[in-house]
């Protein structure tokens, strides 16, 4: 998972890569600002068919972090309407 968290803020920042680990803290990513965070987040959400909340993304403080937020989504059961 950390991996393709890493590769999304790389290819959105237009980074190497090996310039983005788990240990980056978001705001030490060059370029990084909340409209290219959401962009991440919403090609994480496409990829993965889930949902983040926008709300929590504020309180995140590595590229790890991010990952984690990710992976627990992936855990949480979707509620189906109906």
């Amino acid at each position: 998972m950390g991996d393709t968290v890493r590769a999304a803020f790389a290819s959105e920042l237009f980074l190497p890569l090996g310039k983005v680990t788990g240990d980056t803290p978001l705001t030490e990513l060059a370029g990084l600002d909340s409209v290219k965070l959401l962009r991440v987040v919403a090609a994480l959400e496409t990829q993965y068919a889930i949902t983040l909340d926008d709300e929590q993304l504020y309180g995140l403080g590595t590229v790890g972090d991010v990952a984690v937020l990710v992976e627990k989504a992936l855990e949480t059961p979707a509620v189906s309407g109906g």
